[in-house]
């Protein structure tokens, strides 16, 4: 399962990016380390235009406020690219709000049912695909 990850606040999905590769998760983030949209730095692509394993799920950690911040613009390109997205507090016990004019677009939910989820959801079998070719 491959997770797209951004923040509100730089370093604030640092402390979710090796639970989720704990459970199975594929993870990107939406920017370099220096923090520029990994579409503009030169060599590097969006990770939401990886056509062999593209993310399923988008993930942005945030706290309440109202807007959304530059480093939060990865949760538009999820949206137009219909990846589902799940706001999580940087902190358990933190309030999340979802930015104006996106609740109803976004999930609402904690680390700690995030991680449940993404492990039930890598242990799923799935068939593989048959190569390209193959005769059945």
């Amino acid at each position: 399962m491959h997770v797209l990850l951004t923040e509100a606040k730089f370093g604030d999905c640092d402390t979710l990016t090796q639970p989720l590769r704990d459970n199975g998760c594929r993870v990107s983030r939406c920017h370099a380390r220096e923090g520029i949209c990994r579409a503009l730095v030169p060599g590097l692509s969006c990770p939401l235009d990886d056509r062999a394993d593209p993310p399923v799920l988008a993930v942005d950690v945030r706290d309440a406020g109202d807007e959304l911040t530059a480093r939060e613009y990865g949760v538009v390109c999820a949206l137009r690219k219909h990846v589902p997205v799940a706001l999580v507090p940087p902190e358990p016990g933190l309030p999340v709000a979802p930015p104006a004019g996106l609740a109803d677009r976004v999930t609402v939910t904690d680390a700690e049912t995030l991680l449940a989820t993404c492990q039930a959801a890598v242990a799923i079998p799935r068939p593989r695909p048959e190569p390209a070719g193959a005769i059945g």
